[in-house]
């Protein structure tokens, strides 16, 4: 069974075969990452660490990395499934920002070239709004706080919010682990 075929009209064979490759590193990396993985510092020096967002490396704690871990898992999950299934949480909307990301290193490296456009028709289907990426932006530090980003409709982009779920709809619940009390102590 193939990575988004709930998506087949705004992916194309190769993207499709690109997001199960990149599910399936990210995967594997995660386990072999977690091992190594004592201090926020240490976050840097894995596969996911390339692609979150910068300006939080320093709160990439273990536990963060198992939860996020979980996001990525139920993620290639959600787009193994032959109907679309929500994102529930900011953290899974960034895990699959990072499949996406992963995925489209792997088609320039197998074509030698930059892939003009792959995955857009996708991100755009797929991804309620692309708010994320002004995580990737310095210049956008604090916005959820601001009247423009309640004008905008910009809202859980803080750290602290980035496992809650988007709303209390059952097709919303995140996996339990990122959710669980105890855990966020540890």
């Amino acid at each position: 069974m193939l990575i988004g075929q709930a998506y087949t009209d705004v992916l194309t064979p190769q993207e499709q075969q690109a997001l199960q490759s990149s599910c399936d590193m990210l995967i594997d990396s995660i386990f072999d990452d977690l091992q190594n993985v004592e201090k926020p510092e240490d976050v840097v020096h894995t596969m996911l660490g390339i692609y979150l967002p910068e300006r939080y490396l320093y709160k990439y704690t273990p536990l963060f990395l198992k939860k996020f871990a979980v996001c990525v898992i139920t993620v290639a999950w959600k787009l193994a499934q032959p109907e679309h299934m929500m994102l529930s949480s900011l953290a899974e909307e960034l895990a699959a920002w990072v499949i996406i990301q992963e995925a489209k290193r792997q088609l320039e490296e197998e074509s030698d070239a930059q892939v003009e456009n792959a995955f857009d028709a996708f991100i755009d289907a797929y991804f309620e709004d692309t708010d994320l990426e002004y995580l990737y932006d310095d210049r956008y530090d604090g916005i959820e706080e601001t009247e423009l980003a309640q004008v905008m409709d910009i809202s859980g982009l803080a750290f602290k919010d980035w496992f809650s779920p988007f709303s209390d709809e059952p097709s919303c619940t995140p996996h339990p682990y990122v959710l669980e009390e105890g855990l966020s102590s540890q």
